[in-house]
């Protein structure tokens, strides 16, 4: 048996708890443990002369094809390490141990060195795998991407590991953004008052801000930088304002109807309204803008209900945030509460504007929680008609027609020529893919923009 961290593995877990694991995941796997030296070398072999096969055949393919081709050789091959790792290192019950048993048997192979951050990375993988066995049957089957497993460690339990079987049979199937969004709104559907409160407060207790030098790099010069660290509810805050005085700042310089080279780059942009806003240097970070920088959600029942019980309200972008901060927000002016999802704003203006209204943005924002695809935050995000405006299709500016796409999903998605559809998985969840966008669904050409005069 190997010796991990100067201790025998049996010292934290009984023979009888390897045999368990073992069993299970041989049943799951189809993979015997117990084989000789002679048949462990000749499987050695038959794999790397497979592996020299499909690497010859694989340059015979267009490149197109080798692109996707590889895609899934990784996730099967990322799948076959992680259960690898599981099996070497066994249950103790304690999922701390079981990453720290799996990061050592990875940084003691004999293979290419790996950097720490992925080393980590599949440590935590394979500490999930070895304290749910459903986890590792779905990951053996495929149905299950190792990021995928990224997103569910997330909901572990912090001692056990263990994973609710019903979170990891919803996401089974789902490609791994939409996955982690519906382990996120898990997380805020099971968070507790008392929980959010305690972890805002140790994390206000660390926040932090520092200076550092950045040193040059390539074409880049060397730049000095501040840093701020805290609550991710603040943060989220203070970048909200930023993109929104960065977006004043853009529409300001004529927005869309200037051509991109005429604008100062989102980073300048965004660094100016920071400057301006402490320096105060005039005209910059101090312009208005149309959205609120926060938003809040909040059960209405629970709002104003006859309870005495905490409020757990969301920050969309962030999570549940405890009722104090929530209480800040209520005086600050900062902020927008939409209950019910419809404030007494028209939200459906067919084909009498193109453009989405402030208030149809935020329901969107409440609705999509963000990009749709990748799950960029609100703040970079645009709203996307679903049936585009100048296809034959006529796509209208109503609520149910639009969605949130940050600008990168939203310039792929057209230069590809694909439209958007969704699938409600379940109650309340919206489920978002991509396909070919059919003739009718197809925009017109853009007409060339000319700059001003």
């Amino acid at each position: 048996m190997a010796v991990l961290d100067g201790c025998d593995v049996a010292e934290a877990a009984s023979d009888d708890q390897f045999a368990a694991f073992d069993a299970a995941l041989t049943a799951a796997t189809g993979i015997s443990v117990d084989r000789s030296d002679d048949e462990v070398e000749a499987s050695r072999l038959e794999a790397e002369f497979a592996f020299d096969v499909l690497v010859t055949a694989l340059r015979r393919l267009p490149d197109g094809m080798v692109v996707d081709a590889c895609t899934g050789y990784e996730q099967a091959l990322t799948a076959e390490r992680l259960l690898a790792v599981a099996r070497m290192v066994g249950s103790s019950g304690n999922a701390a141990i079981d990453r720290r048993r799996a990061r050592n048997a990875m940084f003691n192979g004999s293979g290419p060195e790996r950097s720490r951050w992925a080393v980590n990375r599949d440590a935590r993988r394979s500490a999930a795998v070895v304290a749910n066995r459903h986890l590792a049957e779905a990951v053996s089957g495929g149905r299950l991407t190792p990021e995928a497993v990224d997103a569910l460690v997330k909901a572990s339990d912090d001692e056990s590991g263990e994973i609710p079987v019903e979170l990891v049979e919803s996401v089974r199937g789902l490609a791994p953004d939409q996955a982690a969004r519906v382990v996120t709104e898990h997380l805020e559907a099971v968070a507790t008052a008392t929980d959010v409160a305690v972890e805002y407060d140790r994390q206000r207790e660390a926040r932090r801000a520092y200076h550092y030098e950045s040193p040059a790099s390539g074409s880049r010069p060397a730049l000095s930088g501040i840093a701020l660290e805290g609550p991710e509810a603040d943060i989220a805050r203070v970048w909200g304002q930023v993109s929104a005085w960065a977006d004043a700042a853009y529409q300001a310089e004529g927005g869309r109807d200037v051509p991109v080279k005429d604008h100062a780059s989102l980073d300048n942009r965004r660094f100016d309204a920071v400057a301006g806003a402490v320096i105060g240097e005039p005209g910059v970070g101090n312009r208005g803008a149309g959205r609120p920088s926060v938003l809040i959600t909040v059960d209405a029942e629970s709002l104003f209900g006859d309870t005495d019980a905490p409020v757990v309200a969301s920050q969309l972008g962030v999570g549940p945030i405890p009722e104090k901060l929530l209480a800040e927000y209520a005086v600050s002016g900062s902020i927008a509460a939409v209950l019910k999802r419809f404030d007494g704003s028209p939200l459906w203006f067919g084909r009498s504007r193109r453009r989405a209204s402030d208030a149809q943005f935020l329901a969107l924002a409440v609705r999509d929680r963000g990009c749709v695809l990748c799950r960029a935050g609100v703040d970079r995000c645009q709203a996307h008609h679903v049936m585009p405006w100048t296809a034959p299709g006529q796509g209208k500016t109503d609520v149910d027609g639009l969605a949130l796409l940050c600008q990168r999903c939203h310039g792929d998605l057209h230069h590809r020529n694909h439209t958007l559809q969704c699938e409600a998985a379940s109650v309340g969840r919206r489920i978002w893919s991509t396909r070919p966008a059919t003739p009718s669904e197809t925009p017109a050409a853009k007409p060339r923009h000319r700059k001003r005069e």
